[in-house]
């Protein structure tokens, strides 16, 4: 014979009575039902916040706040124009130089010689200088020259001339014709540099992307811990209004007082689960707040963000191979390995070029002038007329280039064992094999990376439709639960576990739906299309 639950109730209660009156103890002590609990209200999270202040975000608009505040992506932004101020630098050293000097040098020494013609027992020499010129590096070639306008006053009182004007023009030029002609260090120096830039500026797109993908983290977390937190409030709701039915069914003598007690546990328990969900949700808010603000003293930080976008499932269809070249292709880090390679092709031309012997090709032309005026007492004959003048008679004579003169030659310098161009250009060879194998290892890292980024989405996925039909599970269970104990048939017990079980599910359900968007976004950055798939454009601040 089959008893329902009803029925045994009923009779529990009565073998109780019929022990307690054997036993001569009161019917009131055997009765007495536990105290009744009281349930209390779940507060919300005001910790740090200010009250009715909420920015409400898509993931771009995290996106886009990350992009415009965050301090690690500003900091590799200052990193490329770092590097371009490096790159006028390194160019700096073909500027035309300027060179000037004027100088006054009077100059009194005795004379002991009475047949020297001046009359004095000294001889006066002020001497003015006014010379100025330039100077420059050619980039094409690797050679120098350098333009001199040379220029003295010389007043005295032994020569000819009083003042006496001399002017000359020098143009010397340098030209190396093995070592330093191809390449020399100021030519590699702004190549390297060149080479830095480009590699900081992929770093910067490497930084961003990885903010990016951290961001789009972080959304989801944040997300997922608020939908959690609703979940706890539902189940804490739901438990106690089995608490409630309770305390009525045991007023109307229908339960037992201790399925009160059973239920307030229960509510209790869920109560510590909705602070804790809380406390995970000002946590994963301030994680995103971290990538989000520009610094401690952002108003932002008192702010409640309310992620507004959905967890919907963003159809990703793409097989192995595709996202593989995808990511060789696309990588950040792959393009600065290549750069890498290049700074060290740059060194090893250099190195290589610094192995040959130093000739250089040297020439040089001067053109000088003359003018002055007699000094008293020189005879006229011994004076040639066409000098006769100032100082413009001097630049006369200096731009009639008369007086000239001009001289070629060749320079040698070589080590006879070279010893210190030798050993860096092995040095450069080795660090060339040491970025292959680097560049390997990169690769491989990346092939994980992607294999990974793949299997997760896929993996994500199927959890989320075993997570679904689990919850649906979960809900047919509980509602059957609730339409039994109604009936008499359950006991709370069980109705607490199916509502245990439903809120476990759909936690269950809401961390695949997040971990589905969150594998997407690793795998967008894994083969590097977080830029594009977000519709956002940076642009190279390469010039």
């Amino acid at each position: 014979m089959v008893m329902n639950i009803r029925h045994w109730n009923f009779a529990r209660k009565a073998v109780a009575v019929m022990l307690a009156a054997a036993c001569s103890i009161p019917a009131a002590a055997q009765t007495a039902a536990p105290q009744t609990p009281k349930s209390q209200p779940i507060p919300t999270r005001t910790v740090g916040l200010e009250p009715g202040k909420v920015i409400r975000w898509t993931l771009r608009d995290a996106v886009i706040a990350a992009l415009e505040k965050n301090i690690d992506i500003e900091i590799e932004r200052e990193n490329v124009r770092i590097a371009q101020f490096d790159v006028e630098s390194a160019r700096g050293v073909y500027d035309l130089v300027t060179t000037s000097r004027i100088d006054l040098n009077p100059n009194k020494s005795p004379n002991a010689f009475v047949f020297s013609g001046t009359g004095d027992n000294f001889v006066q020499r002020d001497v003015l200088t006014y010379n100025f010129g330039v100077q420059r590096l050619v980039e094409q070639g690797g050679g120098n020259y350098a333009l001199n306008f040379n220029n003295t006053r010389t007043a005295s009182n032994v020569n000819n001339f009083n003042p006496q004007f001399n002017s000359n023009v020098n143009f010397q030029y340098t030209q190396p014709l093995f070592r330093d002609r191809k390449i020399d260090n100021n030519r590699r120096q702004i190549k390297i540099a060149r080479k830095r830039l480009d590699l900081s500026d992929a770093q910067f797109r490497q930084r961003a992307i990885e903010i990016i993908s951290r961001v789009q983290q972080a959304y989801w977390d944040l997300a997922l811990a608020i939908r959690d937190e609703e979940i706890q409030r539902e189940a804490a709701s739901l438990a106690e209004t089995q608490l409630q039915n309770n305390q009525r069914q045991v007023e109307v003598g229908t339960l037992a007082p201790i399925d009160v007690v059973s239920a307030a546990t229960q509510f209790e328990s869920r109560r510590q689960q909705v602070f804790q969900a809380m406390n995970a949700v000002a946590q994963a808010e301030n994680a995103l707040k971290a990538m989000t603000v520009e610094g401690p003293n952002s108003d932002f930080w008192s702010a409640q963000i309310v992620p507004i976008e959905k967890f919907d499932i963003q159809e990703v269809a793409l097989p192995l191979p595709d996202a593989l070249k995808l990511a060789f292709a696309n990588r950040p880090e792959v393009k600065q390995f290549q750069l890498q390679h290049e700074i060290n092709q740059v060194d090893l031309d250099f190195f290589k070029n610094q192995m040959k012997p130093q000739i250089n090709l040297v020439g040089g032309y001067t053109a000088v002038g003359l003018g002055g005026n007699p000094r008293p007492g020189v005879p006229p004959n011994v004076i040639f007329p066409e000098f006769v003048g100032g100082y413009g008679t001097a630049l006369k004579e200096l731009f009639i280039n008369e007086f000239r003169s001009w001289n070629v030659g060749i320079q040698f310098n070589f080590p006879l064992r070279n010893r210190t161009a030798k050993a860096n250009y092995g040095r450069a060879l080795e660090t060339s094999r040491q970025l292959e194998l680097q560049t390997r290892r990169q690769m491989q890292n990346i092939e994980v990376e992607v294999r990974n980024g793949v299997q997760a989405v896929e993996t994500a996925k199927m959890r989320i439709e075993a997570s679904r039909a689990a919850r649906e599970y979960a809900e047919q269970q509980l509602d059957g639960e609730s339409k039994k104990f109604a009936a008499g048939m359950s006991t709370t017990f069980l109705i607490l576990t199916r509502q245990n079980e439903l809120a476990q599910a759909q936690g269950v359900e809401l961390r695949a739906l997040a971990d589905y968007n969150k594998a997407v976004a690793e795998l967008q950055r894994v083969i590097s299309t977080t830029l594009s798939s977000n519709n956002i454009e940076i642009r190279s601040e390469v010039k």
